[in-house]
């Protein structure tokens, strides 16, 4: 194809590749030599790949929304122990009531999941404008997959688990 449309080939750049990391020294030197002959040199550094900062960020995201999500259960379970006696009372076994817990949190965690990633598309459209679909040409499944499905699932299998029984001083009805 060069030859037909009679253009020009010529060397821009070399990728040489080690069998072990170079030494400061060795790069050093390499730079040195490059900039006599009037070329420059890059070296693959160990600061991390925008890929690895967006999967950090999207872990301590769940790390955080599963923090808030614990203490609104909390709040949740709490306001509702009336209701859980209640249940207790007619003959609802600790499944049940755990149940109850679980299915809660994981709706919880789930209406958050949605509308955050729905805001945060919305945003990043509004944000890039008319290069929106050159900016999200990649979608990040992995961190969708995250964020929409195992932050519920770990919201109510949470939920589920940590929802046993009261200790006996908060068990019983508060007297008022």
């Amino acid at each position: 194809l060069v030859h037909k449309l009679k253009l020009a080939v010529s060397t821009g750049a070399w990728l040489i590749q080690t069998p072990r990391p170079l030494t400061s020294l060795e790069v050093n030197t390499a730079r040195q030599a490059a900039a006599v002959a009037g070329m420059t040199i890059e070296t693959k550094n160990g600061d991390p790949s925008l890929a690895e900062l967006r999967n950090y960020a999207t872990v301590a995201g769940i790390l955080l929304a599963l923090g808030v999500l614990a203490m609104t259960v909390g709040l949740i379970r709490s306001e509702a122990a009336g209701d859980l006696r209640t249940l207790a009372a007619v003959g609802a076994n600790r499944r049940t009531r755990r149940t109850l817990t679980g299915v809660t949190a994981g709706a919880l965690g789930l209406l958050g999941a949605v509308l955050g990633t729905g805001v945060a598309y919305i945003d990043s459209a509004a944000f890039f404008g008319s290069q929106v679909s050159e900016a999200m040409s990649q979608v990040p499944v992995l961190d969708l997959f995250l964020v929409l499905v195992a932050l519920p699932v770990a919201a109510a299998a949470g939920g589920w688990l940590f929802a046993g029984r009261e200790p006996s001083a908060i068990a019983r009805q508060p007297l008022e």
